[in-house]
């Protein structure tokens, strides 16, 4: 039995994220830790307070490589969410996956043993598997926002109002009922399913036979909540 960690929507490389304080503030967990599962959002590109796409790009890889160096026991698996599904990013990742044996890239879901793992874009209202792959297309060819929109995206954030947004959007038990709805058929045999996206963090939410947690996000105030697993390879 090995022992695993999943986390979610750092949104590394934005203003409203303190993603870095809180990677610091895990790493005796991580020294632990045989699987950690980066599920979704974990970099920024769309907020990113570089100067452009490169440098974040460029970062991100570098953020990568630092954290396979200093777990060498760990098996990395990478999700991909809304914010990181950037086609010039998804080519950095599929090269790392050659360079690195224990990097593993997932576009949509990712399942270790009995324990889904999905970033959580598909509880948008009126997502179907068919509108998620169009959505992620569109969101494969964003670019960075300029200063004026950011400007203001901090001061939706610093208001409260994104907040207040996403506790009324993401209802608990209707954000889980549209996961169940899309994945249909690919729940049996799953005890535990976690997603992110919504940065409404909940765990141990028993609902239809499966065990769902929603790790929360590394932005300011909205609640961080990594959750343990364990996975049988066997």
């Amino acid at each position: 039995m090995q022992t695993g960690l999943v986390i979610s929507d750092l949104h590394l490389f934005s203003h409203r994220s303190v993603g870095e304080d809180l990677i610091l503030g895990l790493q005796e967990r991580l020294n632990d830790t045989k699987i950690l599962v980066l599920n979704g959002d974990t970099f920024d590109f769309r907020w990113s307070k570089l100067s452009n796409e490169e440098q974040t790009l460029e970062a991100a890889q570098a953020w990568l490589d630092q954290l396979i160096i200093k777990f060498p026991h760990l098996e990395l698996h990478y999700v991909l969410g809304n914010h990181d599904c950037l086609q010039s990013f998804r080519e950095i990742l599929d090269q790392f996956t050659s360079k690195h044996p224990r990097f593993h890239l997932h576009e949509y879901t990712c399942r270790l043993g009995s324990n889904l793992f999905l970033h959580g874009d598909c509880t948008n209202w009126g997502m179907t598997a068919e509108k998620l792959i169009r959505y992620r297309q569109a969101w494969s060819k964003d670019s960075p926002k300029g200063p004026l929109s950011k400007s203001l995206y901090r001061l939706v954030d610093l208001s409260g109002l994104g907040y207040a947004f996403h506790h009324l959007y993401f209802r608990r038990t209707s954000t889980i009922a549209r996961i169940e709805r899309y994945l249909g058929p690919e729940v049996d045999g799953i005890t535990h399913c976690f997603f992110g996206h919504t940065h409404v963090p909940f765990e141990n939410h028993l609902q239809n036979s499966i065990t769902f947690a929603n790790t929360g996000s590394g932005i300011k105030g909205m609640g961080f909540l990594p959750q343990p697993f364990e996975y049988s390879a066997s």
